[in-house]
């Protein structure tokens, strides 16, 4: 019997680049359009480089669940994303590794456990409402809304209140420039194929350190007040501040309070916000469903506010909410270090270099996805979804990194669909073109102009 040969790991195929650059000019150009149409062509695992980091795309549902799950520990956040975004939230949650990381989640955990969350829907059917109230002057105008730019304000609210027992209304406006300054920022230094270092005067730089610096002004002042006033609640903030590690005893510093603190505060509201505004501008493509989604709210909850009890009861606007979810995730890409040279799909992935998946990518993957580009919320009736890899779906990642917040997320994003429903349509301003702008959430490029129209108002 002869010896079995030894089948050597090959190289993945992709797009050939540039010299030097590789195809860092392509991924400037159109970033989402370089993914899809590299899975296309060259398969499920894809090798290209970018500037001078060696990049591997794995868009199979089996290749994702080895990186995030069964091979975990070979993959960390050590990454060229990861340290960009590093400069506006520092050494957090969504940043960092090991024991470090292990610590900071156990102790936030309890915050998002199921027992807590029930606590929140108070605060978010009191904000939405607040909003609703001060759009009716607006509709009763006929005036056109940026809804991207309201969901922003909503859900960073609504984050204010939930997590942190503070009312950042008056700094709505701020939070919300800077943010837009300081994501922008992050995301144009993985574009350039030279990055000054954040230290140099460069007019980007300045820009983003004066956004930075307006941002933790807020932070600082949340921070300082708590502390002063000495108030314990069962909020994020106080978790923060008083609770101590059991291993060590050791409460956190400030400084890792404001780390955690603007990370949670901008992440907890941007992915929800940016959700939200794909599900608005869907509905307003499709009519009937927007017409379904009202009447099942109707149904469900009447015209009062809705309960805990009320959200799975309100499954057509669920699956409505999934599926956009699907064909626009706000975390549109993640990237990993390979820690140690790993084989996938007999694709040699070496060590040092970058996992990228991209939900995107694989939510539209024709294999698990039937007429993927389509809207259709009924794929995730359970009938049509049997069988269906876990890791087809990923809007809030997978393993030990799944989002924290995904159960806070959901019912947030059902209670403020179904208050707005109850009170008006939203249809898109006919001449105000919508596509997706990919950073290191994705936005859409333009806000969202729509008009206001009370229930049962022609249009």
């Amino acid at each position: 019997m002869g010896i079995l040969p030894v089948t050597k790991p090959r190289i993945a195929p992709g797009p050939p680049g540039r010299p030097l650059i590789g195809s860092l000019l392509e991924f400037r150009r159109d970033v989402l359009g370089l993914l899809m149409e590299s899975r296309r062509r060259y398969g499920d695992v894809v090798g290209c480089r970018l500037g001078p980091e060696v990049v591997h795309l794995v868009a199979r549902p089996e290749h994702i669940e080895h990186v995030l799950l069964t091979n975990q520990r070979n993959y960390n956040k050590d990454t060229r994303s990861s340290s960009k975004i590093r400069s506006v939230t520092d050494r957090g949650l969504l940043t960092s590794n090991g024991d470090y990381w292990l610590r900071q989640r156990r102790l936030m955990q309890p915050v998002f456990q199921p027992r807590h969350l029930a606590r929140f829907i108070d605060i978010m059917t009191s904000t939405t409402t607040a909003m609703l109230e001060r759009w009716r002057p607006i509709a009763e105008r006929g005036q056109d809304l940026d809804v991207a730019s309201e969901m922003m304000r909503l859900t960073c609210t609504v984050v204010g209140k939930a997590l942190f027992g503070t009312d950042v209304s008056p700094d709505i406006g701020t939070i919300e420039e800077s943010a837009t300054v300081l994501m922008a920022h992050a995301w144009q230094r993985l574009e350039v194929i030279v990055d000054f270092p954040a230290s140099w005067p460069t007019p980007a730089n300045l820009r983003f350190r004066q956004a930075r610096r307006r941002l933790d002004e807020i932070v600082w002042r949340i921070i300082h007040d708590r502390r002063q006033s000495g108030q314990q609640s069962e909020d994020l903030l106080t978790l923060l501040l008083w609770r101590k590690d059991e291993d060590t005893g050791a409460s956190m510093s400030d400084q890792e309070v404001r780390n955690e603190t603007i990370t949670l505060l901008l992440a907890g509201h941007e992915t929800t916000a940016n959700s939200l505004t794909w599900t608005w501008y869907c509905l307003s493509r499709f009519p009937d469903m927007a017409q379904r989604v009202q009447a099942e709210v109707a149904a469900v909850v009447g015209q009062r506010p809705p309960t805990l009890e009320d959200l799975p009861r309100l499954e057509y606007t669920n699956r409505v909410y999934r599926e956009a979810l699907r064909l626009y995730p706000p975390i549109w890409i993640m990237e990993r270090r390979v820690l140690t040279a790993d084989t996938i799909a007999g694709y040699m992935i070496p060590g040092g270099s970058s996992i990228v998946i991209s939900p995107y990518v694989t939510h539209r993957h024709p294999e698990f996805w039937d007429h993927p580009d389509e809207f259709d919320p009924e794929r995730f009736l359970s009938e049509r979804a049997a069988g269906r890899p876990q890791h087809a779906y990923l809007p809030f990642g997978s393993g030990q990194r799944q989002c924290i917040g995904r159960d806070f997320a959901m019912m947030e994003a059902l209670v403020i669909l179904a208050m707005v429903t109850q009170r008006y349509r939203l249809d898109l301003v006919p001449a105000h073109r919508v596509e997706p702008k990919p950073g290191i959430t994705l936005r859409t490029r333009n806000g969202l102009l729509m008009t206001l129209h009370h229930c049962g108002k022609p249009s």
